[in-house]
């Protein structure tokens, strides 16, 4: 399904819902800005009373800023991963049929979901910190290379680093692209462990990262966030139906052939 077909769609279904959707879409979203911004107040505090300069943001002058800035990471990851999940499964609900309906309060609640919803998300940042460490790592060495000067070899080489940087740049963006679809794999398949739901997502996502792409761009202004959301909960739906009458039809293909 095209891109503009499955946003054409989407406007459809969800006519005169959008209040209602906008509701879904902005819980996960507020939490996310409401923890970066105390953890930039936080340290306009330190800047304020002196304790750091301001290029020890990025060098790590304070003692402490790595512990600091891990556990604002945990607190914004375990806030706002099980709110990004509900709401999916709110989203997969409202852009359905015949689904029942579920209570946010009720999934929040929920032991199991939120262990499931928080394990997805570190999951799926350990993963993507694993794609983009080769690439800071050859950035840096680049960097290197060529604020010390050199001769020929030395350009060489960072050259090559360069090409594989932008190589595994471009895989650390698949690999982003890809765990968009986690959240709402979550909640299609609830018996299904996070781990599996982040790998899965890899596959799944195999020559459909353009949507994501597009429909993220859209969610920047606030007025298309309610439609891309949507779209990107019915496209996944849609997806998945898809697989699974591939895999049906290769199914009955190996049948006939045996």
């Amino acid at each position: 399904m095209k891109i503009r077909e499955l946003i054409g769609y989407t406007r459809r279904n969800i006519k005169g819902r959008r209040a209602e959707l906008l509701l879904i879409c902005l819980p996960p979203a507020a939490a996310e800005l409401f923890f970066r911004l105390a953890e930039a107040a936080f340290y306009s505090l330190l800047l304020y009373f002196g304790a750091m300069s301001p290029a020890g943001l990025f060098t790590g002058e304070l003692a402490g800023q790595l512990v600091i800035a891990a556990v604002m990471t945990l607190l914004r990851w375990t806030a706002s991963a099980p709110l990004r999940c509900a709401a999916a499964v709110k989203l997969r609900e409202l852009t359905g049929e015949g689904r029942v309906r579920s209570s946010a309060s009720e999934l929040m609640l929920n032991g199991r979901f939120l262990r499931r919803s928080i394990s997805a998300h570190i999951a799926g940042r350990l993963l993507s910190f694993a794609a983009i460490a080769p690439a800071a790592a050859l950035g840096a060495y680049v960097y290197t290379l060529v604020s010390d000067g050199g001769g020929s070899g030395e350009l060489f080489a960072a050259s090559n680093a360069a090409v594989l940087a932008a190589v595994f740049a471009a895989l650390w963006l698949s690999v982003r692209l890809s765990l968009t679809a986690v959240p709402f794999l979550l909640a299609e398949f609830p018996d299904k462990s996070a781990l599996s739901c982040v790998f899965m997502s890899l596959g799944f996502m195999r020559g459909r990262k353009r949507i994501p792409l597009a429909l993220t761009a859209l969610s920047f202004i606030p007025v298309f966030l309610p439609g891309a959301a949507a779209a990107f909960a019915t496209g996944t739906a849609i997806f998945i139906k898809e697989d699974e009458y591939a895999r049906s039809a290769a199914w009955a293909g190996v049948r006939r052939a045996r």
